[in-house]
């Protein structure tokens, strides 16, 4: 009974202030404007401002062509941990190299899809692993393994700007490995496709969204975890909450649910 009375004075309320509004009262107006001002304020307030990679492409991160990032593994995590904690989340690209220094300055609150080794900050808090993903080099030629590379000389390898590559190392410097740099994985195969690479290199869940792995020959770089990092700035029981939904989420497979909307079984 109490929540049919509280509905209808919600309704008498709104049908009030709409009755004098037709009659122009400007101080009820100023009054609602206010109102709504300070709540989406308050809104804009409690939200966790995630930062993520600008570098990112599908499926990762996916923009609605607005440039605009709307949905893709890193949002979809993102998103997930953020509503399950009970909080909104604000996605903010940001350079590759700028994302470390902005977790310690408390510039952002989090980061996903991320993994200790990357950065250097013993500052930074991590949630424990949420999900896995491995670098892989695609290629027309058979390499039975990382030791056979030896066995070639320049070979043409499609790799990302900036983007370290430690089990490859020794190869680039014997002359085995050519690296060809592109912005995305995505240029990467754009160039492999017309014969200009003889290979690249990628992540597992860009590649297979990308392409049908099932064509090529696929080998196997290195396999990592990740995480969600977040900043030591941030306050204790909002890091805490959101720690504990991502164990939560990931317990529950809802991670191995996002991936599943992008990833095709091979």
């Amino acid at each position: 009974m109490r929540r049919a009375k509280f509905s209808y004075s919600v309704s008498k309320f709104w049908t009030t202030l709409a009755n004098y509004f037709s009659k122009g009262t400007t101080v009820l107006k100023k009054l609602l404007t206010a109102s709504l001002i300070t709540l989406s304020f308050s809104a804009s307030a409690g939200a966790i401002r995630f930062g993520y990679n600008q570098q990112y492409s599908a499926p990762h991160v996916i923009n609605n062509g607005k440039g605009t990032s709307v949905s893709g593994i890193v949002i979809d995590v993102s998103n997930a941990i953020s509503q399950e904690a009970g909080f909104m989340a604000k996605q903010l690209p940001l350079p590759r190299k700028r994302i470390e220094q902005y977790l310690i300055d408390g510039k952002i609150d989090a980061q996903c899809h991320a993994n200790p080794i990357w950065y250097n900050a013993p500052s930074i808090i991590w949630s424990e692993v949420l999900y896995s993903d491995a670098d892989i080099i695609v290629s027309d030629q058979a390499i039975a393994s990382l030791q056979a590379l030896s066995s070639h000389k320049q070979f043409k390898l499609g790799t990302v700007l900036g983007y370290k590559y430690p089990n490859l190392t020794e190869y680039f410097e014997a002359g085995n490995l050519k690296r060809f740099n592109s912005t995305s994985s995505k240029d990467s195969l754009t160039r492999f496709t017309k014969g200009e690479l003889d290979g690249f290199v990628a992540s597992y869940s860009e590649a297979n969204y990308l392409t049908r792995l099932r064509r090529f020959n696929v080998l196997e770089v290195n396999s990592y975890d990740l995480h969600c990092s977040f900043s030591p700035k941030l306050n204790a029981e909002k890091r805490q909450r959101l720690i504990d939904a991502a164990h939560k989420l990931r317990d529950n497979g809802e991670f191995k649910r996002v991936f599943a909307k992008y990833i095709k079984p091979e």
